[in-house]
Formats: structure tokens, sequence, C-alpha cells
């Protein structure tokens, strides 16, 4: 589990400047928003935004009902925070991720031009 100082190092990178339907936020084709919360415009596969819908939908069950060390945001076993944004405490296993900050790591190239 990471600590939360951290998290200020997982926001999700700039958006290159560029124009489209959706302004600098718009996707190259085949690309969708991820939406992990509303303001979250990294582009990503079809397949990774349902993902992070459904992560949504399951972050009460994956949180430790108890708490712990890290208060109501502490995960079950199994499960690290997901930090898609800054702020992301939603839990996921450890490959899903890796793959939100390998998505990160490749928004800045998939935005139109």
């Amino acid at each position: 589990m990471l600590s939360l100082g951290f998290l200020a190092l997982a926001a999700s990178p700039q958006p290159a400047a560029a124009g489209g339907a959706s302004g600098p936020d718009t996707c190259i084709n085949g690309y969708v928003w991820r939406e992990a919360n509303p303001r979250d415009h990294v582009c990503v596969k079809p397949d990774e935004r349902e993902q992070a819908k459904f992560d949504n939908e399951q972050a009460r069950y994956r949180r430790e009902p108890a708490g712990g060390a890290f208060g109501p945001d502490t995960c079950r076993s199994g499960y690290v925070w997901r930090e898609a944004y800054n702020g992301d405490v939603v839990c996921v296993t450890p490959e899903q991720r890796e793959r939100v900050r390998h998505d990160n790591e490749q928004a800045p190239y998939l935005y139109a031009k």
C-alpha cells in the first residue's frame, strides 16, 4: 500500500495541445475517455473504460470494512489504490494499477492532433 504523499505524483499527464470535437482532449480514433472520474480524459481503449466503471462500482467491496492503516480507504488484501488521477483511492488489483499507470504514460500520444 502506498502512502498518501505518493498520490501527488500519480496525477494524470496533461493532454497535448490539439483540436477536435472535444477540444484538446479529443482522442484518436478507437480510443475513448477512461472516465475513472468525470474529469478523467485519459484516452484508452473502450474495454479499459469499462474496467474503470466496473472498478468504481466494486470500490466499496474492496475496502476493509473497519478501515486500517489508511483509514476508510484501506484496501482489502490483494488490492491496491488505482491512482488513475490525483486522489484516486479506488482499490484494484496490482495488475490493473499497472495498466492504469501505462495508460497515463501513453496519454499524451493518444490525443488527436
